[in-house]
């Protein structure tokens, strides 16, 4: 089934029966106003029972009439911004699987069913500016609802909408003056999200953290030191459920993305343990590992292929002998399916969903120790400080160990202490400006340089695995140059990292 998306940015407004309608040609910068077109609209919401899509500003409908007909996903982009993604009409009683996918991190598991029927009648004209192109569209609904969760009811009212006809952000001066002139003219910016918001009335429930967008005005959130660190914290799951969609829709680099934000939460949590109670923190702790370990397979397995058939590429092709193409091909293709197949299994499990739902209600909720109630500024320059101090002494561990093995182990430990000081850094942002966002950037150069070299470690081991293989025959040579090849690399990021040093990080001042 063929789906689209698009951007809309939009106003509501709130208006009484016997609100005549404004003059819409002498809005400023409108020119020419359209005949005014009826559609007669009959939609129906669909959510869980607990209605977990509301609870994070998404929308599900199937609606028939007018010139959008279909299934419509609307997501929550930013504020009075959302993506709507369509589907065709389908069956009545059927969501399509794609629009499932795209909201199965917020059901998890749970089934979803019509909570509400809308019947619209709608009367819109078409706005156009002095140039002649179309700019908004303005509508007049009178809507009669029937909702079906809860303790049910019927109810009808009226709104207006304007919607822009572009969503790249140039007409969010248009809307602006917009909805200040139409207040002008009697009617009020609703409070509502949607129609489905006013129809369900007090049974709309009101958004978790990890549903809302993060406060970033200044002073927000600075009176506890668990503050900036939830904020940031909600943000990374806001993240994690985008990525959970696009790795059931089979996006590019989804994976990736998917294992990077759940690596980032785990990391901060870990970093900032102190502030919050051990319980909590251990198990969620447990479920990020776990999952990122799934999600690692396929990701390790992704960039290793990745890697290897670029160094192919760069051989002379006298140098290339035997099957090797095909061998290193069927290797990965199927480890990576393997690794997928299992990444699927665990986005459905009963463990990935209370994972989600734990990390929901730790947000929402935290149990905090002294420390997380205590001033920010001194708290988090501590815990950050200490990541700091802690790369120093893996550097130095690094630099002490004997060169192969041991300094490669030695240098990958300094380079997860590198992306536990970066995440660390990030979250206490809102709290040491410019400073953290200078630590953050130089752990991410340390992490980037020791990144590489590990890769070509995990290389290393590869080519000679697959090198020593029985029966590979001549291909053996070729394996045998990509390691030497991925040897140079390796002793190159070492030099490179070694030139700079972790020590020169600077501490984030506590006053």
């Amino acid at each position: 089934m063929a789906t689209s998306s698009s951007v809309e940015a939009e106003q509501k407004f709130d208006a009484l029966e016997s609100t005549p309608l404004p003059k819409l040609d002498a809005i400023d910068g409108v020119g020419r106003v359209g005949d005014p077109v009826s559609h007669t609209l009959e939609a129906t919401y669909f959510d869980t029972s607990q209605l977990s899509l509301a609870r994070h500003g998404i929308t599900l409908r199937r609606r028939t009439g007018g010139h959008d007909a279909g299934w419509h996903l609307k997501l929550p982009l930013g504020p009075g911004k959302r993506t709507e993604i369509h589907a065709p009409l389908g069956s009545a009683d059927t969501v399509p699987v794609e629009l499932l996918d795209r909201v199965l991190a917020y059901t998890r598991a749970h089934a979803v069913l019509a909570v509400a029927t809308l019947h619209t009648d709608r009367v819109s004209y078409a706005l156009y500016g002095n140039q002649g192109g179309r700019l908004a569209d303005f509508v007049d609904d009178r809507v009669q609802a029937q909702v079906t969760v809860g303790d049910g009811r019927r109810l009808e009212w009226r709104e207006w909408e304007v919607e822009l006809a572009a969503s790249d952000g140039t007409g969010d001066g248009l809307l602006a003056t917009l909805t200040r002139q139409l207040s002008a003219a009697g009617a009020t910016p609703s409070r509502r999200s949607s129609k489905l918001a006013t129809a369900l009335g007090g049974e709309w429930p009101a958004p978790g953290n990890a549903g809302r967008k993060p406060d970033t005005t200044k002073g927000a959130g600075k009176k506890r030191a668990a503050d900036p660190i939830l904020s940031y914290l909600q943000t990374q799951l806001t993240g994690l459920f985008l990525q959970d969609a696009h790795v059931r829709l089979g996006r590019d680099d989804s994976v990736h993305q998917l294992r990077a934000y759940t690596r980032r939460i785990r990391s901060v949590l870990h970093s900032y343990r102190p502030l919050f109670a051990a319980g909590p923190i251990d198990d969620l702790e447990r479920g990020l590992k776990s999952l990122a370990e799934t999600l690692g397979r396929y990701r390790d397995t992704e960039v290793l292929h990745e890697r290897l058939r670029n160094a192919l590429d760069e051989l002379p092709d006298h140098v290339i002998l035997g099957p090797f193409h095909d061998e290193l091909e069927q290797r990965m293709v199927l480890r990576a399916d393997t690794a997928m197949a299992g990444i699927r299994t665990r986005l459905t499990s009963p463990a990935y969903f209370r994972l989600l739902d734990d990390l929901e209600a730790f947000i929402e909720s935290p149990s905090l120790t002294t420390k997380g109630s205590a001033r920010p500024r001194k708290t988090t320059a501590k815990l950050v400080n200490k990541a700091v101090k802690r790369l120093r002494k893996r550097h130095d561990a690094a630099v002490a160990a004997a060169v192969g093995h041991s300094r490669d182990e030695a240098l990958h430990r300094v380079r997860k202490s590198a992306k536990k000081l970066r995440f660390a850094a990030a979250a206490a942002e809102r709290v040491h400006g410019r400073r953290a966002a200078k630590l953050g950037k130089a752990a991410h150069k340390i992490q980037s340089i020791l990144g590489t070299h590990q890769d070509s470690v995990l290389a290393r081991e590869e080519l000679l695995a697959l090198g020593s293989t029985a029966g590979l025959g001549s291909a053996a040579f070729t394996y045998g140059v990509l390691h030497a090849r991925e040897s140079a690399v390796s002793d190159a990021t070492e030099r490179k990292y070694l030139k700079g040093s972790a020590t020169a990080l600077k501490l984030l001042p506590g006053k």
